[in-house]
C-alpha cells in the first residue's frame, strides 16, 4: 500500500493528487464519508479542500472550529485517532451528516516538511470498523506526509482566492479601484472597480495618459494633467486630487484619486500606485447635509446637555456635537458598539449593558445610568457622565423603536461627594491628631487618633475647651504668643507639651488654623502629633553624629566645628596676650597600627583604638576637646594653653604609650607620633592649624616615628621647601629632564659585563646634581613616584634596545621599583614598555627593596608572581638591613640577591660582616639564587668576596654610573663579542 502511495504522488499534484489521494482512501478503508482539510496558522480552524461520499465528489465545502472537535485530539496525540461514540452529535459540521447513521470517525493527520500538523484526512463510517494501527499505521504515516505540500499549496491558493473575491466586493460596495502606471513603459493596469466606473469593458479599452485623460471633463483637464506632471517632475511621493469625468452618454461623475509615487535611487518618478473612488452620490448629498446640518447644529450647539438618538432596529447613533465635546474623544474613532463598549470602564461596562439590554428587551422603556469613561491605561483618570434616554414613536412606522436622549458630564459631582468621603475617611483614620473648635474654641469634633493619643474619648471632650490637656509646662506668655499669631496670620504652628488623661506629659508638634467665612471666624482647627519618639531618636541620632561609635569620642566633623568655633571666638576678643587667646592642637597617629590588625584581626585591633582613647582621657587637661579623626588617628584641642605646655602633654603621651599595653592578655608594644601647631603662630584659622599639625606628624614619622613634632618656622621653611622641590621634580618629570645612568655589574670570573642597574638622576638648573636620596622619597611622598618610573623604565628599556641592536643581547637590565609604585599605580605599563620595544622578558630584571613586600605583603607577592610568570627576574635589594631578611626570601623568591654596601665596606676589617656575607653566599647557593655585592671600590674587597664565591660585582671599583654611550663603550671593551654600533 506505501508503494502505491508513492507511485500516485510521482503521477499528479494539486487538486489532481487531493482527489486521487481520497479516491485512494475509500478504496482502502471504505469510509462512507471521506474529506481532505487544512488548518489555518494557529489551528484554529478547519476548511475543507475535498470531500466525497461514497466515493462521489461533493462541491460542498465546509469549515469548522478546532476547538473541542475530534481534529483538536488528533493534533494532541500526533498520530491517527479513531473515535465511535455518539458521531451526528459529537461532529463539528453535523448539519451536513446528520442524515447518516454514521458510527465511527477516523483522523489521519497531514504533515509538513517540518513535521507540523497542517491538515486532516477525516474518514467517516456507518459499518462498524475497527481501527489496527499495526495494519495501516505505516500507511496513514506515509499519506500524511506526501500530502503535506500539496495541502499547504492549495490552501493558499484558497485563501488567495477568497482574498481576491472579498477585495473585489470591497472595492464595489466602497466604489473604490486601484490602479498603478509604469512609468518607464508607459503600460497601465485597472482593477474591475476602475472598469465599472468609467463604464467600459477590460476587453475593448485599453488605459493610458490619453485615453484616459479623454473622460476627464474639459474644465478639469488641464488641472488634474498639469497636476499630475507637477507632482512626478517635483520630489513628491504622493498627490491627492478630486475631478469629474464625462461618460459616453453624457453623465457627469465626480472621482477622488490618491496616488504613490514610487522613485529610483536618483529622485526619478518609475511608477505611479493609486486608488479612484467614485463620490458621485456623497457630492450631491453633501450640500443638502450640510444645509440640514446648519440648521440642527444651531439648535444643538444652543443646548448644553449632549443630545443624542440611537434606532434599536438600524442600529445607527445620531448625536449633537455637543455630545462628542462632552465625552472629550474624536467621533471618528467609534465605529461599532464595540468601539462604545471598550472604552467604558470595566467596573462600569456590565452595568450599562444590562441597561441597554432591558431597553432593546422591551423591560423598560426609558433608561438612567452613570458611568466612567477610560482613560488610556490609567485606571486613576477618569470622567464621570449620566446617560438618560427615553423611548419615543417612530414617525415613518409608528414602531417604538427609537431612543432618544442626554448626556451630561457629572464630574464635578462625583469627585465633590468621593471628596467627602475621602476626608471622613482621611479624617477618622489619619495617624495625625485633629480638633476642631467653634469660633468660641470648644470643642466640637476629635477623631480617633486624638482619642488614642490623649486617651480622652470623644464624649469626655465634647463642649470643653482644649485646655484640659494643658501640661503647666508652659507659661501665659507662650500661650499669649500663640493666640496673637492666630488672630494676626490666622495660623499658629510649633511644638507644645500637653497632658494625657492619665497624666502623663508628652511633647506635640501642633498647628493651629483659624477657619473664617466672610472675615468672621467659625472655626478653629488643630492638628498635632506625639513626637515623643522622635525626640528620643533625635537625641540618638545626635550622639551618634558627633561621636565616634567605637571609642564615644568626638568624631572628625564634630570636633572640625568645635576647633572653627573655638579659633572664631578668640579672633572676636581683642588680643590682649591673655591665655584666652591662645590653643594648640595635637595630632596623633598609631604607628604601625596595620601590624596589630594583621596579627590578631580586627576585633583586637578595635579594643586597642578603646585603650588608646582611653589614655587620652585620663592625660589630657579636662577642658580639652579629644576626637578619634579616623582610622587609627586621633586629634586633641588644648585650649588656652601655648605651645609649650602642648609639647609636655604630647610627651607624656608617647611615654605612656610606649609602655607595656596589656589587651586580652596580650602584652602589645605600641608607639605613637605626634604633631603639634599653635594658635597663633602656626596659623590663625581651624584649616591651617589642622593641616600643619598633621603635616607635624607625618614628619615625625619620616624622621623615625615614635616622638613629637612641633611645626615652626624651620619646619615650615622645610616643608616649602619640600614642595618647592616637589614642583621642580614634577616639571623634570613632565620635560623629561630626568636622565638613566647605568652602573655595571661584572662578572669577576670572565671580566665581562652581564648587567647593568639603572639609576635616576637629576640635574637642575639652579640647584645642580640633586641626589636621588633627596628627590626620591619627595616622589614618593607627593605621589609622583608612578610618573618617575615609568619614565625611568621606558627610558632604561629604549636603552636597552640600542644594546640589544649593537650586538650584547644576553645584556640584563636591573631597574629598581619603590614600594610606592606597587601600591599606588598600575604595574601594566612595564609588559607593554618590553613589548613596545620587542626586547624579550628575560632581559628585564626588576629590583626592590626587602622592605617592600612587609609594606603591603599580598599585593606585591601577586605582582612580583606575576612578573615571574611572564619571565621578568626579581632582585632583592640591600639584603641584610631589614629585620625580616629571611621572610623576605621565603615570601618573595627572588632571582638574585644584592648584599648592601654596608657589609661590603667593613668586610676587610670586620669578621661580622664577612661573617654575614659568607652565610648569605651560602644560603643562596643552597637556594640557587644568585649574588650580588655592591659598593665594592677596592682590591682588597674583591678578593675577598671571591674567595667566598661571589663573583657578580657591583662598584666604584670598576665603574660609577655612567651613560648610555659610555656603556657601550664599557660593553665594547670588556666583553668579547663586540660588533659595530648600528646607530
Amino acid at each position: 500500500m506505501v508503494t502505491t502511495l508513492k507511485a500516485l504522488k510521482r503521477n499528479s499534484y494539486g487538486s489532481e493528487f487531493i482527489q486521487e489521494a481520497l479516491h485512494t482512501v475509500y478504496e482502502t478503508l471504505q469510509p462512507a464519508h471521506c474529506y481532505i482539510a487544512y488548518f489555518d496558522k494557529n489551528q484554529h480552524k478547519a476548511t475543507s479542500l475535498a470531500y466525497s461520499i461514497e466515493d462521489h465528489f461533493s462541491n460542498t465545502v465546509f469549515t469548522y472550529l478546532i476547538n473541542n472537535s475530534l481534529c483538536e485530539k488528533m493534533i494532541s496525540s500526533g498520530k491517527p485517532y479513531f473515535f465511535s461514540h455518539n458521531i451526528p452529535h459529537t461532529y463539528p459540521f453535523n448539519q451536513i451528516i446528520t442524515p447518516y447513521l454514521l458510527q465511527h470517525y477516523l483522523g489521519i493527520p497531514i504533515f509538513s516538511r517540518r513535521g507540523e500538523i497542517v491538515g486532516v484526512i477525516g474518514c467517516l463510517f456507518e459499518h462498524p470498523y475497527f481501527f489496527s494501527e499495526e495494519q495501516h499505521g505505516e500507511w496513514c504515516q506515509v499519506l500524511g506526509d506526501i500530502l503535506g505540500s500539496d495541502v499547504q499549496y492549495l490552501a493558499l491558493l484558497s485563501e488567495q482566492k477568497k482574498l481576491l473575491c472579498e477585495m473585489e466586493e470591497c472595492q464595489q460596495e466602497a466604489q473604490l479601484g486601484n490602479f498603478h502606471v509604469d512609468i518607464v513603459t508607459g503600460s497601465a493596469y485597472w482593477s474591475k472597480e476602475i472598469y465599472r466606473i468609467f463604464q467600459c469593458e477590460a476587453e475593448s479599452f485599453t488605459p493610458n495618459e490619453t485615453t484616459t485623460n479623454q473622460y476627464i471633463h474639459p474644465d478639469d483637464r488641464t488641472r488634474v494633467i498639469e497636476l499630475r506632471r507637477d507632482m512626478l517632475d517635483s520630489n513628491s511621493m504622493s498627490y491627492n486630487v478630486i475631478y469629474r469625468i464625462v461618460l459616453a452618454e453624457g453623465k457627469n461623475k465626480y472621482l477622488r484619486e490618491h496616488c504613490h509615487i514610487l522613485r529610483d535611487i536618483n529622485g526619478i518618478a518609475t511608477l505611479v500606485k493609486g486608488i479612484v473612488q467614485d463620490i458621485t452620490e456623497f457630492y450631491y448629498l453633501s450640500n443638502k447635509l450640510d444645509q440640514a446640518s446648519d440648521k440642527l447644529s444651531v439648535t444643538y450647539n444652543a443646548v448644553t446637555e449632549g443630545i443624542w438618538e440611537y434606532n434599536l432596529e438600524t442600529k445607527i447613533l445620531l448625536t449633537s456635537p455637543k455630545f462628542w465635546d462632552i465625552l472629550g474623544i474624536n467621533e471618528t474613532n467609534v465605529n461599532s458598539v464595540y468601539d462604545w463598549i471598550i472604552m467604558i470602564h470595566k467596573n462600569d461596562r456590565s452595568a450599562v449593558i444590562k441597561c441597554f439590554s432591558n431597553l432593546r428587551n422591551g423591560d423598560v422603556t426609558s433608561i438612567d445610568v452613570e458611568f466612567r469613561l477610560q482613560s488610556g491605561s490609567n485606571d486613576k483618570i477618569c470622567r464621570w457622565f449620566n446617560c438618560k434616554g427615553n423611548i419615543i414613536e417612530s414617525s415613518s412606522s409608528h414602531h417604538y423603536n427609537r431612543v432618544v436622549g442626554i448626556l451630561i458630564d457629572i464630574t464635578d459631582t462625583v469627585m465633590a461627594e468621593q471628596q467627602l468621603t475621602l476626608a471622613k475617611t482621611v479624617y477618622d483614620n489619619t495617624s495625625e491628631c485633629i480638633v476642631i473648635t467653634d469660633k468660641d474654641n470648644n470643642i466640637i469634633s476629635v477623631n480617633k487618633a486624638f482619642e488614642k493619643v490623649t486617651g480622652y474619648c470623644h464624649d469626655d471632650v465634647i463642649g470643653k475647651n482644649p485646655r484640659i490637656l494643658a501640661s503647666g509646662y508652659h507659661d501665659l506668655a507662650f500661650y499669649q504668643k500663640m493666640w496673637r499669631s492666630l488672630e494676626t496670620q490666622g495660623t499658629w504652628q510649633g511644638q507644645l507639651h500637653n497632658r494625657r488623661s492619665d497624666g502623663v506629659i508628652y511633647p506635640e508638634e501642633m498647628t493651629i488654623n483659624k477657619i473664617e467665612d466672610d472675615h468672621n471666624v467659625i472655626n478653629y482647627v488643630g492638628v498635632f502629633h506625639d513626637i515623643s519618639s522622635r525626640k528620643k531618636t533625635e537625641k540618638k541620632l545626635k550622639l551618634l553624629a558627633n561621636n565616634d561609635t567605637l571609642t564615644g569620642l568626638m568624631n572628625r566633623r564634630r570636633f572640625i566645628e568645635k576647633v572653627e568655633k573655638y579659633i572664631d571666638q578668640i579672633n572676636d576678643v581683642s588680643a590682649d596676650n591673655s591665655p584666652a587667646s591662645v590653643c594648640s592642637l595635637l595630632f596623633i597617629d598609631l604607628d604601625d597600627f596595620k601590624i596589630f590588625n594583621d596579627l590578631y584581626g580586627h576585633d583586637f585591633g578595635d579594643k586597642v583604638l578603646q585603650k588608646v582613647a582611653t589614655i587620652l582621657r585620663e592625660t589630657v587637661c579636662e577642658h580639652s576637646v579629644i576626637c578619634r579623626y579616623g582610622g587609627d588617628e586621633y586629634a586633641v584641642l588644648i585650649k588656652e594653653q601655648d605651645i609649650n605646655y602642648a609639647q609636655g602633654i604630647a610627651n607624656q603621651l608617647v611615654n605612656i604609650i610606649s609602655q607595656p599595653i596589656k589587651c586580652n592578655d596580650i602584652d602589645i608594644n605600641l608607639t605613637i607620633s605626634i604633631g603639634i601647631s599653635s594658635y597663633p603662630e602656626s596659623g590663625t584659622t581651624h584649616q591651617a592649624l589642622l593641616k600643619n599639625a598633621d603635616y607635624a606628624m607625618y614628619e615625625q614619622k619620616w624622621l623615625g616615628r615614635n616622638g613629637v613634632c612641633v611645626y615652626d618656622q624651620q619646619l615650615q621653611h622645610e616643608y616649602i621647601s619640600k614642595l618647592k622641590l616637589r614642583d621642580k621634580l614634577k616639571s623634570a618629570i613632565n620635560t623629561k629632564k630626568i636622565k638613566v645612568y647605568y652602573q655595571p655589574i661584572v662578572d669577576n670570573k670572565t671580566g665581562r659585563v652581564c648587567k647593568f642597574e639603572a639609576l635616576a638622576r637629576w640635574y637642575d638648573d639652579q640647584e645642580g646634581f640633586i641626589c636621588p636620596g633627596i628627590f626620591i622619597p619627595i616622589a614618593e611622598r607627593y605621589g609622583l613616584i608612578g610618573m618617575l618610573g615609568q619614565l625611568v623604565f621606558e627610558k632604561a628599556c629604549a636603552d636597552l634596545d640600542r644594546i640589544h641592536r649593537s650586538g650584547f643581547t644576553d645584556v640584563v637590565f636591573s631597574i629598581n621599583h619603590s614600594v610606592k609604585e606597587f601600591s599606588q599605580h598600575n604595574q601594566e605599563y612595564i609588559f607593554e614598555t618590553i613589548n613596545n620595544y620587542n626586547l624579550p622578558y628575560s632581559a628585564i630584571m626588576i629590583e626592590i627593596t626587602e622592605s617592600t613586600a612587609l609594606d603591603d605583603g599580598k599585593n606585591i607577592i601577586d605582582i612580583l608572581s606575576a612578573f615571574r610568570s611572564r619571565g621578568i627576574a626579581i632582585s632583592l635589594d640591600d639584603f641584610g638591613t631589614g629585620y625580616s631578611s629571611l621572610a623576605a626570601i621565603i615570601d618573595i623568591k627572588p632571582d638574585l640577591i644584592k648584599i648592601d654596601r654596608s657589609f661590603v665596606v667593613d668586610i676587610e676589617h670586620s669578621k661580622e660582616s664577612q661573617m654575614l656575607v659568607s652565610l648569605v653566599i651560602d644560603l643562596s647557593r643552597k637556594l640557587k639564587i644568585e649574588v650580588v655585592a655592591e659598593g665594592v671600590e677596592t682590591q682588597a674587597q674583591l678578593d675577598i668576596l671571591s674567595e667566598m664565591s661571589c663573583y657578580y660585582i657591583q662598584g666604584f671599583y670598576y665603574s660609577p654610573a655612567v651613560t648610555i654611550d659610555d656603556a657601550i663603550t664599557i660593553l665594547k671593551e670588556r666583553n668579547q663579542n663586540m660588533v659595530l654600533d648600528v646607530q
